[in-house]
C-alpha cells in the first residue's frame, strides 16, 4: 500500500451542498478544485449530462461524488434517474478521463434497516452491537438502495478498470456542525422518534465537517484499490465500526460526542 496524492486537481459534485461547501473550503487550501453543481459553480451542470461530466473531469486526479437527491424517503423516479443514473455517469466520466481516485459519498442507509429494527435502544450506552463494513446490505429505503448500488458499482470500476474507489458511509453531518443544535429536532422523521431520542441519535451518528475533510485527505493519501469505511465521529454511543478507516487509511476522527454525567 503506497502513498499517493497529496496535491492535485479534484472535482467535487454537489459542491454547494451541506458537505460540499465545507469540503471545498478545506481542500482549496492546497488543491485545484473543479466545483460542480447545478448553479453558482465552476461547472454548472446536471450530473446525468455525460458530455458535461467528461469536460468537468478532464485533467482531474480525483473526484468526490456528493451530488444527488438527498432524502431518505426519495421516490423511485429521483433515485433511478438522478441518483443511480448520475452516479453511473460520474464513474464513466472518471474512467474515460483516467481519473485515479473516486470517492463516493455513500450512507449509513445502505445498512439502515439495522438501525430501524433496533430503535430506540440502539442509541443507548451498552447496546452491544457494532455494524461493520462486512455486514450485509440492509437498505432502509430506495435512497439506501442507491447507496448500495454506488458501492457495488465502485467495486466493479475498481476491479474492471483500475480506479481507486473509496465509499464513505456517512452518518450525520450537519450545517450547524453541532449534534446538540436545535435543528436536530427537525431531523430523523422516518424513524418516528421523540425529540429526546433524536438528540440521542445524533450523539451516536454525528461526524464533524473537519473530520470528514480529514477522512477525504487520508483516502487521497493512500493507494487503495477499493474500500468501504464509515464516516462517523468518535462518539461514545456510535454503532458503526471505525476500524476499517484506521486500518486502511490511517484515519481516526478527532471529534466525537463523549459520555455525560
Amino acid at each position: 500500500m503506497g502513498r499517493t496524492m497529496t496535491t492535485g486537481k479534484i472535482a467535487i459534485t454537489g459542491a454547494n451542498g451541506t458537505i460540499g461547501t465545507r469540503l471545498c473550503a478545506d481542500l482549496a487550501t492546497d488543491h485545484t478544485l473543479v466545483r460542480i453543481d447545478r448553479e453558482n459553480a465552476d461547472v454548472c451542470a446536471d450530473i446525468r449530462d455525460a458530455e458535461a461530466m467528461d469536460a468537468a473531469l478532464r485533467g482531474c486526479d480525483a473526484v468526490v461524488h456528493l451530488a444527488g437527491v438527498v432524502a431518505v424517503d426519495a421516490a423511485w423516479d429521483d433515485v433511478y434517474t438522478t441518483n443511480i443514473g448520475g452516479t453511473y455517469t460520474v464513474f464513466e466520466a472518471a474512467r474515460r478521463n483516467g481519473v485515479k481516485h473516486v470517492i463516493f459519498a455513500s450512507s449509513n442507509h445502505a445498512v439502515g434497516m439495522n438501525e430501524v429494527r433496533n430503535v430506540p435502544e440502539i442509541y443507548e450506552p451498552g447496546f452491544g452491537r457494532v455494524i461493520g463494513v462486512e455486514d450485509p446490505y440492509r437498505p432502509d429505503g430506495l435512497y439506501g438502495v442507491w447507496k448500495a448500488f454506488g458501492e457495488v458499482l465502485g467495486r466493479y470500476y475498481s476491479d474492471a478498470f483500475g480506479l481507486h474507489v473509496a465509499c464513505i458511509r456517512i452518518g450525520s453531518i450537519t450545517q450547524a456542525d453541532d449534534p446538540a443544535d436545535e435543528s436536530v429536532r427537525a431531523s430523523s422523521g422516518w424513524l418516528g422518534l421523540t425529540d429526546e431520542q433524536k438528540f440521542k441519535r445524533y450523539a451516536a451518528t454525528w461526524m464533524s465537517q473537519r473530520d470528514f475533510a480529514r477522512l477525504v485527505r487520508c483516502i487521497l493519501a493512500r493507494d487503495v484499490p477499493y474500500a468501504i469505511v464509515y464516516g462517523v465521529g468518535d462518539n461514545a454511543t456510535r454503532f458503526w465500526d471505525l476500524e476499517a478507516g484506521r486500518a486502511i487509511y490511517g484515519f481516526w476522527p478527532q471529534d466525537g460526542v463523549k459520555p455525560t454525567g
